[in-house]
């Protein structure tokens, strides 16, 4: 199995701060889709502001679940294979849990090594700013990177990269919704 990121935008936005059931019924429709592609939703992250999410899947192949939103009509922006490189496994955070997203786009590609060591030399910063990582959605190729930071605010997050001369494309807030156990 593979990890497929799904980019979605929306206008007019949905509404925020986004909770389980809304999510849950806003999406149903997706759902047999997902299952008959044996297509697995591992969580959503819901902009602060309701106009953007990203949903992690596993999924045999990324199409499989460009096509199970196809088939429910459920326009998205993009559909993307990734690795995981984990410090917090996500599903051991409580859902509605609030999380700070930094998308990152590197003139190198970056590989695990790399990532290793600059979160060594980033500890005290982290410390200092409160901020705590916990995934990193990484393309295969290492030029992209969505990262995933539990943090007292975003603009903690922008400080750090700022701070470590790390270059970032976004950050924003979101809401952390996934399936119950």
């Amino acid at each position: 199995m593979k990890y497929v990121v799904l980019d979605r935008t929306y206008a007019p936005a949905l509404t925020a701060p986004m909770t389980y059931d809304a999510w849950m019924q806003f999406n149903h429709r997706l759902d047999s889709c997902l299952e008959s592609r044996t297509v697995h939703w591992l969580y959503s992250l819901v902009s602060g502001q309701g106009d953007r999410s990203l949903c992690l899947f596993e999924s045999p192949y990324t199409e499989l679940v460009r096509e199970a939103c196809r088939e429910a009509c459920m326009p998205f922006q993009r559909a993307w294979q990734v690795e995981l490189w984990v410090e917090v496994e996500v599903q051991a955070l409580p859902s509605g849990t609030s999380l700070v997203i930094v998308e990152v786009i590197f003139d190198s590609p970056i590989t695990k090594a790399a990532y290793d060591v600059s979160k060594h030399h980033a500890a005290d910063c982290l410390q200092e700013l409160q901020v705590r990582p916990v995934v990193s959605l990484v393309t295969p190729d290492g030029k992209a990177s969505t990262c995933l930071f539990v943090a007292t605010s975003a603009e903690n997050v922008r400080s750090l990269y700022r701070t470590l001369n790390q270059p970032f494309e976004n950050v924003w807030n979101a809401i952390l919704i996934q399936p119950k156990p």
